[in-house]
């Protein structure tokens, strides 16, 4: 058989075997996020949001799903501040796990968020879809401390006032992007 043949063979058996991992991925954890998928937030989603809520280096940002961590590092690059992510879809953690790697005070852990202490966040980013977000509001409600920022891509949380909502002008990254603080 020609060379490129078993080049192609390879490939495709190497893409094929990508993709049962990614289903595999999403089957394990299909229980806790009832059908929710891995959705990376945005370049420009993620610049919106922190130039509109600025951190010190003393602060911490926790993100509930964090996917592949880029908002993680992206906060921790601009402000220095403390980052941790939660994150239980195993491709997607691994795949944070792999570009957060380095010294930094990037934390990811492969953790149910909804068993977390947010006691000590001061913002908590989070891209979650609307059937969670009225449980979500009730647990940081409970858990957050007077003062902490919550900001949530492209879906409201269930009677929170939000102190500001961005639109990206591009319309590709035109959904809003809610802004809360807690009193």
């Amino acid at each position: 058989m020609a060379a490129w043949i078993w080049i192609f063979i390879i490939l495709a058996g190497g893409l094929f075997a990508l993709k049962i991992i990614y289903v595999l991925s999403i089957a394990l954890v299909l229980p806790i996020t009832q059908g929710a998928l891995y959705v990376s937030t945005s370049r420009a989603k993620i610049a919106a949001f922190i130039n509109a809520v600025p951190m010190k280096a003393d602060q911490m940002l926790v993100d509930l799903g964090c996917g592949d961590g880029r908002v993680l590092r992206e906060v921790q690059k601009r402000y220095g501040v403390r980052t941790v992510g939660y994150e239980i879809n195993p491709l997607a953690y691994l795949k944070a796990r792999l570009f957060s790697f380095g010294p930094n005070r990037i934390q990811i852990r492969c953790q149910n968020f909804w068993e977390a202490d947010l006691s000590e966040a001061d913002v908590v980013f989070c891209y979650l879809y609307p059937d969670v977000m009225k449980k979500l509001a009730s647990k940081l409600v409970a858990g957050l401390k007077p003062g902490a920022v919550v900001v949530s891509s492209n879906f409201s949380l269930p009677g929170f006032v939000p102190s500001k909502v961005l639109r990206l002008e591009r319309s590709l990254h035109n959904d809003p992007i809610y802004i809360y603080h807690l009193k």
